[in-house]
């Protein structure tokens, strides 16, 4: 949708921290819910971190009350579902965005 491509999806956390593991490129974007059967959002976005710190998740729940773990855990953005998939797609494209400038500065930078 819109030129993005989902590489893979899982059922529970504990499915997603395993699938990530074995993708052999890793998604620019991760996108988790708090709410997953046998681990939580939370606990995926710890692990998944762990093997990859610069892994890029955007979390999304129900439960406002989690945003602020999530974000201090290293989510790089948040939605309060219910969100529409157009509001999704714009802030997916932010954080390529984000992304793409941050690549080009590093770049620009001169070698020490």
């Amino acid at each position: 949708m819109e030129g993005h491509e989902v590489v893979d999806s899982a059922s529970n956390g504990k499915e997603a921290i395993e699938k990530f593991g074995q993708l052999p490129i890793k998604p620019d974007i991760i996108i988790l819910d708090y709410r997953m059967p046998v681990l939580d959002g939370l606990v995926a976005m710890r692990e998944i971190l762990k093997k990859d710190p610069n892994a890029k998740v955007l979390f999304v729940s129900a439960e406002k009350r989690v945003e602020k773990e999530a974000l201090e855990s290293g989510a790089i953005g948040f939605f309060t579902k219910p969100t529409s998939i157009r509001t999704l797609l714009a802030e997916i494209d932010r954080i390529q965005q984000l992304q793409t400038e941050k690549l080009r500065t590093e770049r620009a930078q001169p070698n020490v």
